[in-house]
């Protein structure tokens, strides 16, 4: 390791061409171009490249993201460089570089490589198949304006698919006519399954292996030209093994995961039980597995997983499965960025694959990984990954997600009567309209959306539950529902009207002005306490600024190594250490409710900017008068008191006493001193620049 450290300090003070060769070549050697342990030292070598790269340092960049670098912005900035500098000039244009997906974070670099590496090849007249709609075409337009690629059907007609699916999913080919045989696709003698492998491989324009052609065959040929079984005898007649035929081939023979599924999908005995020699050929089969394959075929892979789980032994299965972690799209290594779309096979894939699956998984992940992948998955698989998994862990991880999506909180209130009552508590108002409120949720998801809005908006037990949880801040329902994303005006006058008969603190409180103000009006204007638009010194609002990023950057992830060290020692039952832990993980998830619910509502003032006319306000001093002599008072926002210096919070009682008044009148401290305003006037210099600091 020490020499690949002593060739990362040598790039990163000289980034040359000859520096950056040897250290990619150890890299390379040592299978650590995917590593978080030099993700740093590589942070420091990107930094020295300029805008206007060199060759070399391109080179380094698309070299390093083919093998699947540590993602993050300082790599992708360089990464971006890299491909400006590498493409020719016809294609170096905005339209084309935002195809490749370089500012989106959900696009992953292996896919960026894909996508760079076919726009170089795509040209006009070109032959392409589509992956995901199973199409045929020749491009004859591509344009840069629009960023769509015109394509004209081989059977007649056109249409149009945008620049980054034409990059994504499509297969190029040469302009030839062998070529244009794979399109046409001839269920002849004359031109065999072995012909069609030939052909592919050789008129590609990318890399193409067995799996890729087999798979586009079938494509283009099953069900229009002819059904499965037809289908593999055509594809394995020709020469050598591909004339075998599939029948008497054991699943675990199989060649593609295609054909894996197909054998597996037939009538196997219940009571086979794979040696460990089947083992062997599956784990190879799925080690040799590329991860874009993977991604492309993640429901029959899954499935896949489920159909050979009642096959195998634990050690078995566990040899077997290996191989997919990280390369599975829905089994990340990790879990701190993963996306929903990654996940979205669990939505797809038939219900009665999921607990197979879930036990699959138990083999090859440990229990924590396991309740934490469980939060973030559809209320579908909730129940069958409950199973198989401690308690204390899964209420542990819901416990320390910041946002419960809308299939944890119907999880939660569906199985209510098994729950503690401190998961029951994470069940709030604030919860509820959070989830609700999060947009373009992956199919997958939507259905526990629109089933948690129609339990909020018709299912008294549920409303009352809200109710329960609010107390005495009965203002909190207001504050959240004015301000709601999830529901229009007539929406939230329905919600307000239910809730008010349940409630006869809400109904007072709607009352006396609140209900006009959270339906008149999506701005936050409500006078109680806590939720009207609060106002603050752009010095305080950094600060809060401040905390929120330090709670979340170090004080959570802090808890969280905490909590994993308490859970190790054992029973949870008498482990004071868990115990702690889990208290400063509640105090934690609090302070960072009200820190973003603060932000939310705060407006920072540059107090120098008021204007102070008659009336005393934010950011005016007031001078009293009372039997005792004068006082001078500055008024302050929110979070800018300081009484040793006659800075007085807006907020406060003597500052609201204080709010509203010209001079001569007279007003009632809350101390019962009776005093007169003398005189109402602008904040001094050294008190602004003591809020500005």
């Amino acid at each position: 390791m020490s020499a690949i450290e002593d060739l990362l300090m040598a790039a990163a003070e000289d980034a040359s061409a000859g520096n950056l060769d040897k250290l990619l070549a150890a890299l390379k050697k040592a299978d650590k171009t995917d590593t978080d342990e030099f993700a740093d030292q590589l942070e420091l070598v990107f930094e020295e490249f300029e805008d206007d790269m060199s060759e070399a340092q391109a080179y380094f960049c698309l070299e390093l993201a083919r093998g699947n670098v540590k993602d993050g912005p300082v790599f992708r900035k360089a990464l971006t460089g890299a491909i400006k500098r590498t493409l020719p000039p016809y294609l170096n244009k905005l339209s084309f570089l935002r195809a490749l997906g370089l500012r989106d974070r959900d696009v992953p670099l292996r896919e960026i490589i894909l996508r760079y590496e076919n726009m170089l090849r795509l040209k006009n007249n070109m032959q392409i198949f589509f992956e995901g709609s199973k199409r045929w075409g020749i491009v004859s337009d591509i344009d840069a304006v629009s960023g769509s690629v015109a394509v004209n059907s081989p059977t007649g007609g056109a249409f149009a698919v945008p620049l980054n699916v034409a990059l994504s999913e499509g297969r190029v080919f040469e302009s030839s006519a062998p070529a244009a045989k794979l399109a046409r696709f001839m269920k002849t003698g004359n031109f065999s399954g072995a012909d069609y492998r030939v052909t592919a491989r050789e008129k590609s324009l990318v890399p193409l292996d067995d799996n890729d052609i087999e798979r586009i065959a079938y494509a283009t040929a099953v069900p229009g030209i002819m059904n499965s079984d037809e289908f593999r005898k055509w594809w394995s007649a020709g020469s050598g093994a591909a004339k075998q035929s599939n029948e008497g081939r054991q699943f675990f023979e199989a060649r593609s995961l295609q054909e894996l599924h197909i054998l597996l999908g037939g009538d196997i005995d219940e009571n086979f039980k794979l040696d460990d020699a089947a083992a062997e050929k599956l784990a190879a089969f799925f080690t040799r597995l590329k991860p874009a394959a993977a991604a492309r075929e993640a429901k029959i892979l899954a499935e896949l997983v489920a159909m050979l789980f009642p096959y195998g032994g634990d050690e078995q299965l566990r040899q077997i499965f290996r191989p997919l972690a990280g390369k599975a799209p829905f089994w990340p290594e990790s879990l701190e960025t993963v996306h929903l779309e990654l996940l979205n096979v669990w939505g797809t894939v038939p219900a009665k694959h999921i607990p197979n699956i879930a036990r699959a998984m138990s083999l090859i992940f440990p229990p924590e990984y396991l309740a934490a992948y469980t939060t973030c998955l559809p209320l579908r698989c909730l129940s069958a990954f409950g199973e198989i998994i401690d308690d204390d862990l899964l209420y542990d991880a819901v416990r320390s997600l910041h946002m419960c999506n809308c299939d944890i909180l119907l999880w939660i209130w569906r199985d209510r009567n098994k729950h503690d009552k401190e998961l029951l508590e994470l069940l709030s108002i604030e919860q509820v309209a959070k989830a609700l409120s999060v947009e373009d949720l992956p199919k997958a998801w939507t259905g526990a959306q629109r089933d948690l809005k129609q339990m909020l908006m018709d299912k008294k037990d549920f409303q009352k539950h809200l109710i329960e949880l609010v107390g005495e801040n009965i203002w909190v329902i207001t504050s959240i529902l004015q301000t709601a994303a999830f529901c229009n005006s007539s929406e939230r006058q329905s919600l307000l009207i239910k809730l008010a008969r349940l409630s006869p603190e809400l109904r007072e409180h709607l009352e006396g002005g609140a209900g006009q103000r959270a339906l008149g009006s999506r701005a936050v204007q409500d006078s109680v306490p806590g939720t009207e638009p609060l106002f603050t010194s752009v010095k305080s609002h950094r600060a809060l600024l401040d905390e929120l990023q330090t709670l979340v950057n170090v004080h959570i992830p802090e808890n969280r190594e905490a909590l994993k060290a308490a859970r190790a020692h054992g029973d949870f039952r008498e482990n004071a250490e868990y115990d702690a832990a889990k208290e400063r993980r509640n105090f934690l998830n609090r302070r960072r409710d009200e820190l973003e619910r603060d932000i939310l509502l705060v407006q920072p003032l540059d107090f120098e900017k008021v204007i102070i006319n008659e009336y005393s306000d934010v950011g005016s001093a007031v001078t009293l008068k009372s039997a005792s002599g004068e006082e001078r008072y500055f008024l302050v926002g929110a979070w800018d008191g300081n009484p040793d210096e006659n800075m007085i919070s807006y907020k406060t009682r003597m500052g609201r006493e204080l709010m509203h008044h010209k001079a001569g009148d007279e007003i009632k401290l809350p101390n019962g001193t009776v005093c007169t305003i003398a005189k109402v006037e602008k904040l001094p210099g050294e008190i602004i620049a003591k809020l500005k600091a």
